[in-house]
């Protein structure tokens, strides 16, 4: 379906410039260079971004031989500070071409594709000092993005040429971006960046972190990046971090031994294990108790963590993919959210838009959940009249392409296998009818308080279970176990209603 409607043509000046916007919220530069490398040991500039980017820097051919730095750094294919920019001997990369001064920061990062050096990243800012042993390890990091775009910019032409080709390589994508994330339909401008950093970031290894409001779809995305990875054969394995305490959200990440709290009947392995060779994706990453951070950082940094309780070191291989719907920057600056452990998995982030910024996509996405969901019914046929279209563009859909989906599947059952008509739509923000008026009912007291609402009645039998539990939750013995729901609902439960665990 996405095939006709779709153009996921990706120009390699616009893969470039998207990279280098993400890479500008980790290292700050002035002037970002993408150069080729090209016969003869010369380099050619292929893309400039940033302040200091002129015209005088379009299609420039520089000469290896005279730059020693460079011929070092390429030789090597290792990220390199350039420290000796202060030196009047020194030959400045863009001499004659951009006016920085002397002693200015300076990086130099090849960039590689099947194993070779294909071309060169260069990032310079005019204060001295600025490019960090950190931000060096990212730059390392980031240039495998980089030279995709480049591999892609150094065949544009022929690319071009062959249209059936590019064609071919488009729709290839699409249906195979159809199969592994069918929810993945748009053809706003908006939608197709989102699509585009997809298909940049998934081929990659690196940490990728999905940004946006509830509802919008962020764990589709995790799956299709993982989906279209060389991990894709492998656990894509998730953990929602709210309303986890942190002996419970380590537990969760790295597993527990027998005995390691009361509950721990048996060995279990964590999240981290089960995701061995694959993707982990953590959502509502802003939720992850503060006390958890450090260690899953380190099990991030060096792929090693031990179990809660355990002694042995264990090691797993694993990419993860975090999304949250609160600015991680405001809790790194409050101090609830490490900023080391933000940078660290904040390398390449995409921001899904609300549903509001992508209205041409309503319709798509209305017909698409009909589509899925009328077999459910039963239903042979249905389609969505003129005015019902009307009704859904008229909506702000606070609650993005979940309500959206929420919103069809009431019109389903309400329009009983005909034609969907506007009396069948419902907004969750519109008011419901009224109910027929019922006879008063004798008011019951709770202590005094008047009425006893649902959840006081919940939170009056969760804590009876924690009392008769001794407040144990975990084992058979426990309260998850008397009230039949999983220990983490339980836990849920517990804190959305401000009870003790201890209670009794």
């Amino acid at each position: 379906m996405l095939a006709s409607e779709m153009s996921l043509t990706l120009s390699p000046e616009r893969a470039m410039g998207i990279v280098l916007d993400a890479i500008q919220e980790i290292i700050p530069f002035e002037l970002a260079v993408i150069l080729s490398l090209e016969k003869n040991n010369t380099l050619q500039v292929r893309y400039c971004s940033g302040i200091l980017c002129c015209e005088k820097l379009a299609n420039q051919t520089l000469t290896i031989d005279d730059r020693p730095d460079i011929r070092l750094a390429l030789r090597r294919g290792e990220v390199t500070l350039v420290k000796d920019t202060a030196d009047p001997q020194h030959k400045d990369t863009y001499d004659g071409l951009v006016d920085i001064p002397a002693g200015h920061s300076c990086m130099l990062t090849p960039l590689k594709a099947g194993g070779e050096v294909i071309g060169l990243m260069t990032l310079d800012h005019r204060q001295c000092g600025l490019f960090t042993p950190e931000r060096v390890k990212f730059a390392g990091i980031l240039s495998q993005l980089l030279a995709i775009a480049l591999a892609q910019s150094m065949q544009t032409e022929s690319l071009l040429d062959e249209k059936t080709t590019l064609l071919y390589e488009r729709n290839a994508f699409v249906a195979e971006l159809t199969r592994v994330a069918g929810g993945l339909v748009g053809n706003s401008p908006a939608w197709k960046q989102v699509l585009e950093k997809i298909r940049l970031v998934a081929p990659t290894d690196s940490h990728v972190m999905i940004l946006g409001e509830t509802g919008t779809g962020k764990e589709q995305v995790a799956k299709a990046v993982h989906a279209l990875s060389g991990r894709s054969k492998q656990p894509f394995i998730t953990l929602n971090c709210s309303a986890l305490n942190h002996n419970l959200a380590e537990s969760e990440l790295f597993g527990h031994e027998k005995g390691a709290f009361t509950g721990a009947v048996a060995a279990r392995k964590g999240r981290f294990e089960l995701a061995d060779g694959g993707t982990l994706f953590l959502d509502e990453l802003g939720d992850l108790p503060l006390e958890t951070q450090p260690k899953l950082l380190r099990a991030i940094q060096q792929g090693t963590f031990e179990r809660l309780g355990g002694e042995k070191t264990l090691q797993a291989d694993v990419r993860i993919i975090s999304a949250t719907n609160v600015r991680l920057e405001e809790k790194v600056g409050q101090g609830k959210f490490r900023e080391d452990l933000y940078y660290r998995l904040n390398v390449f982030p995409i921001l899904v838009p609300p549903l509001r910024d992508r209205q041409s996509d309503v319709v798509l996405l209305a017909h698409h959940f009909v589509e899925k969901m009328r077999s459910r019914f039963g239903y042979d046929r249905v389609m969505l009249s003129g005015l019902a279209i009307r009704k859904l563009l008229e909506n702000n859909w606070p609650g993005n392409v979940r309500e959206l989906q929420n919103t069809i599947e009431r019109a389903l059952i309400n329009c009983r296998g005909g034609q969907i008509e506007p009396e069948h739509i419902f907004f969750e923000s519109q008011a419901r009818p009224a109910k027929p008026a019922k006879p008063e009912q004798p008011v019951l007291s709770v202590s005094g308080s008047g009425v006893s609402d649902f959840e006081t009645e919940v939170g009056r039998i969760i804590t009876r279970a924690l009392q008769q539990c001794s407040g144990r939750i975990y084992g058979k013995d426990g309260a998850a176990a008397l009230l039949n729901l999983k220990p983490t609902t339980l836990q849920s439960k517990i804190k959305k209603l401000g009870l003790d665990k201890k209670s009794g």
